[in-house]
């Protein structure tokens, strides 16, 4: 990557987030490439490696929305502490993120695997093909929305049994590959124990069937609960 590229990422890549990136370079990528996505916390960039490709995920230190972060945290017993340095609350972030991409893809939810997380800096599978990021799913005329739909309330059951919810499900956190979905963006996913876990649900649900409304057949969140039951 040129010096005027990381210029252009300044607010990415501080001091301590290049040494994190160095430490990590050597073990698990070669080469940090192109940046694939910007989101309101992070920026995604692809990496190279021996076998193929890599995507990075690197937490903004200084203009994340960390009392936001907190809201999520905070209810997680897996969480009990929540510092109140900037710096760690990104950190534990990436590493609520990780463990939560870890939790779903044992469940066999189809999200990409999480390979390493070093402080403010995520690493995990690449979506797409021949080095190129696969689109989300507002950017795609889907040839049959019926089956989409029904994949990713699938998916959401299978999250929800696993005692995960996604908390911020939308046309803008599920990648289209290969004709299916793909969860993304979990950093706020709860477990169904966190004291706001059915309002994040209801929203996924209100959410995902606001984009499929006119598209095809939805459900309610009630009937969401009596599949879960079956």
């Amino acid at each position: 990557m040129t010096k005027e590229i990381f210029k252009v990422y300044n607010e990415v890549f501080d001091n301590r987030t290049l040494k994190v990136l160095e430490k990590m370079r050597s073990e698990n990528y070669e080469e940090l490439e192109s940046c694939i996505s910007t989101g309101k916390e992070a920026n995604v960039f692809r990496a190279t490696t021996k076998n193929g490709f890599v995507a990075v995920k690197i937490f903004r230190m200084y203009t994340s929305s960390f009392d936001k972060m907190s809201d999520y945290i905070l209810g997680d017993p897996r969480f009990s502490h929540v510092s109140k340095k900037k710096h760690e609350i990104v950190y534990l972030w990436a590493k609520k993120e990780f463990r939560n991409l870890s939790k779903a893809f044992e469940a066999r939810v189809r999200v990409p695997k999480p390979l390493a997380c070093n402080k403010n800096v995520l690493i995990m599978e690449f979506i797409g093909d021949n080095g190129m990021a696969s689109p989300l799913l507002k950017d795609v005329n889907l040839e049959n929305p019926q089956k989409y739909y029904n994949e990713i309330i699938e998916n959401m059951k299978k999250l929800f049994k696993a005692n995960l919810i996604h908390a911020d499900l939308s046309e803008f956190n599920i990648l289209h590959y290969k004709n299916k979905p793909v969860f993304i963006d979990m950093g706020q996913s709860v477990l169904r124990e966190h004291p706001n876990s059915m309002n994040f649900l209801k929203k996924d649900i209100y959410n995902v069937n606001r984009f499929f409304s006119r598209k095809c057949k939805t459900i309610t969140f009630e009937e969401f609960m009596k599949k879960i039951e079956k």
